[in-house]
């Protein structure tokens, strides 16, 4: 029989933490476990307070005694919940609260975020790009965090398919998020990434997909709407939600995504494909975001490519990365699981 677990995922409701935090409950699942999941909505005392609560916050958890976790929970509003036996979150307004309700309810945690104030040891995993602390619980995995793998992208694709007879069809997706993180994109590079991805479906002769974000414009969405055939595409503006997509992660023979969003990246490359990124003239990323880039570069689980390269169909070749994928989710699991439970 598998071991319950009870997980309280505390979220503020911004997609691209969340989908990190529930990829690591999906890695729990994924290592054996039946996993209950209490979503924990969190949000600031009051709202306008909030800059003086965030600071308070962060200072308090440095020191996480009696006083001060109840000092810190005291700077949240926060959904009830039952029992927890794993608390997890993403993102640095977070962590105190993770770790104060850690403490009141003698629980494990734990949390995705760069190191601020608090300490590394006080959380039973704590997960950054790369290792920010030589102590075991900081792990640092391959792959950012995300729902996605292989196999679920293959049996979504595979039903996908079937249902709608594309037995003989072939397709490229283009993957777009917006400006953010450093990334500027002006009218014209989104003309010339529309233009230049057309160009690559009509030389390699495959049928376009889309998929958008809500950084993509609003009118990029609206010309792609005009342009193409878009009923199999997944399109933010128009659904006015994240759809899902991993069967057109597996229907694509090449996947493009612009290079402005981990999430989008690794949820690509969780295909077990190799991914053509996307970059524009204008990058002023934070290190910490070009580490990743590199990271997923050298272990060629990406191929950088700058707009006027997308048409160029030698070096898009798709790559057979599955094995490496799921070697690299095997090992993140193993020791996630060895941290929470072995100790």
């Amino acid at each position: 029989m598998k071991k319950q677990l009870n997980v309280g995922h505390l979220t503020e409701g911004i997609s691209g933490h969340d989908g990190q935090a529930l990829g690591v409950i999906k890695n729990l699942a994924d290592s054996g476990f039946n996993i209950n999941v209490t979503t924990i909505s969190v949000g600031w005392r009051t709202r306008f307070t909030r800059g003086l609560l965030k600071f308070v916050s962060r200072k308090l958890s440095r020191f996480p005694n009696s006083i001060n976790i109840n000092l810190i929970t005291m700077c949240y509003r926060f959904s009830s919940f039952g029992n927890i036996d794993i608390f997890i979150s993403s993102g640095a307004n977070l962590a105190p609260l993770n770790l104060a309700l850690t403490k009141k309810n003698n629980a494990k945690n734990i949390h995705l975020s760069s190191k601020r104030d608090w300490h590394v040891k006080d959380f039973n995993a704590y997960i950054t790009t790369k290792k920010i602390s030589p102590l075991k619980n900081n792990l640092s995995p391959d792959i950012v965090p995300n729902l996605f793998d292989p196999a679920q992208c293959m049996r979504a694709g595979e039903a996908f398919i079937k249902e709608n007879n594309l037995h003989e069809e072939k397709f490229s997706l283009l993957i777009l998020g917006g400006n953010g993180i450093g990334y500027k994109y002006d009218k014209h590079e989104w003309d010339e990434i529309l233009r230049n991805f057309s160009d690559f479906c009509q030389q390699s002769n495959t049928k376009p997909l889309f998929i958008t974000s809500p950084r993509t414009p609003n009118e990029v969405e609206s010309i792609i709407q005009s342009k193409y055939e878009t009923s199999f595409s997944v399109l933010f503006h128009s659904e006015n939600k994240r759809g899902s997509f991993p069967h057109l992660l597996y229907m694509a023979s090449n996947i493009f995504v612009t290079e402005d969003s981990s999430t989008m990246l690794s949820e690509a490359i969780s295909s077990g494909k190799r991914v053509a990124c996307i970059y524009p003239k204008n990058i002023n990323a934070p290190e910490k975001y070009t580490e990743i880039i590199r990271k997923y570069e050298a272990l060629n689980f990406i191929k950088r490519k700058n707009i006027n390269e997308i048409s160029d169909g030698a070096s898009n070749e798709m790559i057979d990365i599955t094995l490496k994928v799921n070697q690299s989710f095997a090992e993140f699991n193993k020791l996630l699981t060895e941290l929470l439970f072995d100790q």
